[in-house]
């Protein structure tokens, strides 16, 4: 009965295909970036760089096997349209140029295995706007199917997860289709080793005889999350700072990162 071992698991978890986020310290804390096979929430107010780290990701998955990167595809789930396909370019070039200074021109060859351009960039990313909860739930039990179909899928974003969520009133309800959406991307993200990233936004809860920020959707929210990345901005020092609040591979750590034209980077 007793086939799997502690070290069994620690070789899986170490194995386990990661997106690099390009914040060197960020990455270096996760293990080497944004882990498959598990649900990783970026939460916080509005202009804190949630969105422009999906955008990042959805970038960075696309990476060629020639240089280590997983070399797939994205969906993108938008429910709040934050969604800019401008900024995603604006990134996409500024990637591309980086990789031919690394690795010449001729790694770019459209019979190159190491084909990374813009285009193929934008190519690469399929998006999907989901107006209200109700959408968001038929694009979701749909995603199962389009990883069957396509292999090469292997990130899914919902930014954001709370917004179409939060407006159901009846709070069973609300918690019910929280519980069954997630539950149908632990399930996804378990299965085909995908790196599943959603958004979620602040609120206010009162508590301890005092209002208190904290994230939306709940604690039963909270428990089925994997890991959980507090963002925000530090105006004065212009920076931002990602603190894991929530892991089970790390304790809890702050990192500061920059949100530059080319994207996110760590500021040492």
């Amino acid at each position: 009965m007793l086939k799997t071992t502690c070290f069994d698991i620690w070789r899986q978890e170490i194995e386990t295909p990661r997106i690099v986020t390009l914040c060197k310290e960020l990455d270096d804390k996760l293990g080497g970036g944004i882990a498959a096979g598990f649900i990783t929430e970026f939460c916080g107010g509005p202009g804190c760089g949630k969105t422009q780290l999906c955008f990042q990701l959805c970038i960075n998955v696309q990476f060629p096997k020639c240089i280590g990167g997983l070399q797939s595809k994205a969906i993108y789930l938008d429910t709040n349209q934050d969604f800019s396909p401008t900024r995603i370019l604006e990134l996409a070039v500024s990637t591309e140029k980086r990789f031919q200074r690394l690795l010449g021109k001729n790694s770019f060859d459209p019979s190159s295995k190491c084909d990374f351009t813009a285009n193929s960039i934008l190519a690469g990313i399929n998006y999907i706007y989901c107006e209200n909860y109700l959408m968001l739930q038929t694009a979701v039990e749909n995603i199962p199917e389009m990883v069957r179909k396509d292999k090469d899928i292997k990130l899914i974003v919902i930014d954001s997860f709370s917004f179409p969520i939060r407006v159901i009133e009846e709070v069973a309800e609300r918690t019910g289709i929280t519980y069954n959406l997630l539950t149908i991307l632990q399930h996804l993200t378990m299965e085909y080793k995908i790196v599943v990233v959603i958004t979620n936004e602040l609120t206010t809860r009162f508590n301890d005889n005092e209002w208190k920020i904290c994230p939306a959707l709940g604690d039963s929210h909270a428990h089925k999350i994997n890991h959980r990345i507090i963002v925000s901005k530090c105006n004065e020092q212009k920076y931002y700072m990602a603190l894991v609040e929530k892991s089970n591979m790390m304790p809890q750590v702050a990192i500061p990162f920059v949100i530059k034209h080319n994207g996110i980077r760590g500021i040492s």
